[in-house]
């Protein structure tokens, strides 16, 4: 999915407008820390929104439902999951992952849950919000090999790593990102290309900077991000144009699954000049849709 909105959950305004925003994925955000009272109301108000949404029959864009909740390290964080799932969201969105225990914690618990509300075992999926510290920074290599198979994406958190370190910018001279930022930025990209999944990137925030906001977008897929964040509307068409594939990527993604496609059951096929494998296969039907 190439448009991930944001949507914080005590926004009446913002919830109302969330559907007819345009993104592929709605992420209804309940890990901004709140009030004990709005918080609650926040709960209810994500959960009503997801129910309502489960059936778009009559939207022209359909989107799927994902609910962000703060990491496991906080006081609530199950509360806030259990009141997502009565929603029946597509995915979490789990802030300030530190580690692949986390994931595996929380995977636990959703499958608990899926089973009290009666649906499908696994059905829910993880996308990781990474590097958020020095610590879970530097912990990121253990992803490549401990990811639990409901990860279907990986993002990562600049503003909370640039707090954890004291950085007074996310980026320098032109726009490029401060080194240590740009570290986890790139390891998060190569990771989530080497286990197949698609990388999201972090929001740009300047929302009235319009036209930054689609270079910035621009030079995310340019770098092999699969889609990105949004925190307004304005953001999303942008985002939705700078990710969309040219006719040369789709050209290329339908020779690799037809190449897969005659040759069942082969771990590498050849496709041009190249040897292509599982990795690309995946990557090749995420772009065609059909992952």
């Amino acid at each position: 999915m190439r448009s991930w909105i944001l949507i914080p959950a005590d926004s009446e305004k913002a919830l109302g407008a969330a559907a007819g925003a345009g993104a592929e994925a709605v992420v209804i955000d309940l890990a901004r820390p709140l009030p004990p009272a709005q918080q609650a109301a926040a709960r209810t108000d994500a959960a009503d929104w997801l129910r309502a949404h489960r059936e778009q029959v009559l939207a022209q864009r359909r989107f799927e439902r994902w609910a962000r909740i703060p990491g496991l390290d906080t006081p609530h964080w199950r509360e806030d999951l259990e009141a997502a799932m009565n929603g029946s969201p597509h995915g979490i969105v789990l802030s300030h992952c530190r580690s692949p225990e986390d994931i595996r914690q929380l995977a636990s618990v959703l499958y608990e849950i899926e089973d009290q509300l009666g649906l499908a075992a696994n059905v829910t999926r993880i996308v990781p919000q990474l590097g958020s510290t020095p610590a879970c920074a530097l912990a990121l290599g253990r992803l490549v090999d401990e990811l639990h198979p409901r990860v279907s994406a990986l993002t990562w958190d600049a503003v909370a790593l640039a707090h954890a370190i004291g950085s007074r910018r996310l980026r320098g001279p032109g726009g490029r990102w401060s080194d240590p930022l740009a570290q986890v930025r790139g390891q998060l990209l190569l990771i989530a290309h080497a286990r197949g999944l698609g990388a999201i990137e972090y929001p740009f925030r300047e929302i009235r900077d319009e036209d930054a906001g689609l270079r910035i977008a621009e030079a995310a897929r340019a770098d092999g991000f699969t889609g990105m964040f949004a925190i307004h509307p304005s953001q999303v068409a942008g985002i939705n144009a700078a990710f969309a594939p040219i006719e040369s990527e789709t050209s290329e993604a339908r020779k690799v699954v037809s190449a897969f496609a005659t040759n069942p059951g082969a771990s590498m096929v050849t496709v041009g000049d190249r040897r292509v494998g599982p990795t690309e296969l995946l990557r090749a039907k995420r772009l065609l849709g059909e992952d």
